[in-house]
């Protein structure tokens, strides 16, 4: 990783590596719930009580890749510092009155749906070729053909994100499109907040709203798949996302000594670049917030995704300023740069690899891994393709 003197540009470069690890963390979690399951704590203790190099190993394994559902917190971490950032070098500091909105809204959505919609297409077929390699929601199937057709109108238009029956058809993951749908429409509206009310009231009122929603989640009488979707809509992830855009505009709107909220973090964040000793701090906050997230204890859970969110974000910014070797540093930007392909596909892909390697590969971890890089690997290609094509239509147009 360069470094620079300004730690905008330091932390805008460590981005694609944190995405690419965490879409590998979050690849390698689905796959192990879905070929072995996850491991509670009382499971792993008693593994590890049996002695043995063997059983730490494998728990510790199972333990670290069982916690990769935190990936999706780097993500909204990143989107906000990223649209933020996008939008300060476009517009400055002006608010959303000089900003043709409908533009912005049109350029989220053509970003993110055709590549959502081809991978529906994708996933369509692979379950026309095999029922299981996409057993998510197939009780659709079995309700004749308004049924699927009106899952697949909810797939595409991501209302299945608050349809029980619909919410796991054909790939349980799409529901992150969803919110990320949510997330362009209030965006404009943050940033006009932010500039009104500050940037550290916008934090804490996100901050303050999204545990109060999650309080109330946490302790309302509903099923498993409504807590679900309520957990992941805007109310209970806003508060990550306003932290990725408090970010972003702390490194890049001009400081003033008035301004000491963000002179603090400003501070933090030289500090993840420069002094080591921050890591431990910030993994800390991350163990914190797991242990939070496993506890049996609703009223930590209210608090969980906050403190994974900065804990496991300011964890990776330490850790991708450590000089790793060119090949692996390549590998990681390259795999962030196709996150959201491999995001929209993997969860089928690796269904399709997994009995085929079982066939080449007996052994069970190295399995594992053959699986998680073909995935990533197909997931990838599966983005670039549709880039290339994409391409190449648009330059045939404009001939």
């Amino acid at each position: 990783m360069i470094r620079s003197s300004n730690p905008y540009t330091t932390i805008s470069r460590s981005l694609p590596m944190l995405r690419g690890l965490a879409i590998i963390w979050i690849t390698a979690y689905h796959l192990l719930g879905n070929t072995q399951g996850y491991l509670a704590w009382p499971d792993a203790i008693a593994a590890i009580s049996q002695g043995g190099l063997q059983p730490w190993i494998d728990t510790g394994l199972k333990m670290l890749i069982g916690s990769g559902k935190v990936g999706v917190n780097v993500f909204l971490v990143i989107s906000g510092f990223g649209l933020t950032s996008s939008w300060w070098k476009r517009q400055g500091s002006r608010g959303i009155s000089n900003i043709p909105l409908a533009e912005f809204w049109q350029k989220r959505v053509f970003r993110i749906f055709p590549l959502f919609w081809t991978s529906v297409v994708l996933s369509g077929l692979i379950y026309w070729l095999n029922p299981n390699w996409a057993p998510f929601g197939q009780q659709v199937w079995e309700q004749g053909n308004l049924a699927v057709l009106g899952a697949l109108l909810a797939t595409v238009s991501t209302l299945r994100n608050f349809i029980p029956d619909y919410y796991y058809f054909l790939n349980g993951a799409w529901w992150y499109v969803g919110l990320s749908l949510q997330l362009y429409l209030v965006f404009p509206f943050l940033i006009k907040a932010g500039q009104s009310w500050g940037w550290l009231r916008l934090l804490t009122s996100a901050l303050l709203f999204s545990l109060a929603y999650r309080a109330v989640i946490a302790f309302a009488p509903v099923d498993d798949i409504w807590s679900t979707i309520f957990l992941s809509c805007l109310p209970a992830r806003l508060a990550e996302f306003v932290f990725g855009m408090y970010l972003a505009v702390t490194l890049i709107e001009p400081r003033s000594e008035e301004q000491t909220s963000r002179r603090s973090a400003y501070d933090w964040l030289q500090s993840l670049l420069e002094k080591p000793l921050f890591l431990p701090v910030n993994l800390g906050c991350l163990a914190m917030g797991l242990a939070f997230r496993g506890s049996a204890s609703p009223l930590l859970h209210v608090f969980d995704d906050s403190l994974i969110a900065v804990g496991l974000f300011g964890g990776l910014v330490c850790l991708s300023q450590l000089k790793l070797p060119n090949l692996v540093e390549s590998l990681f930007k390259l795999t962030g740069q196709y996150s959201y392909g491999i995001y929209l596909t993997h969860m089928n892909i690796y269904l399709a690899l997994w009995p085929m390697a079982s066939e080449l590969v007996p052994s069970y971890w190295p399995r594992f891994v053959l699986v998680t890089a073909l995935s990533c690997v197909v997931g990838a290609g599966f983005e670039a393709g549709y880039g290339w094509i994409q391409g190449r239509l648009r330059r045939h147009k404009m001939a």
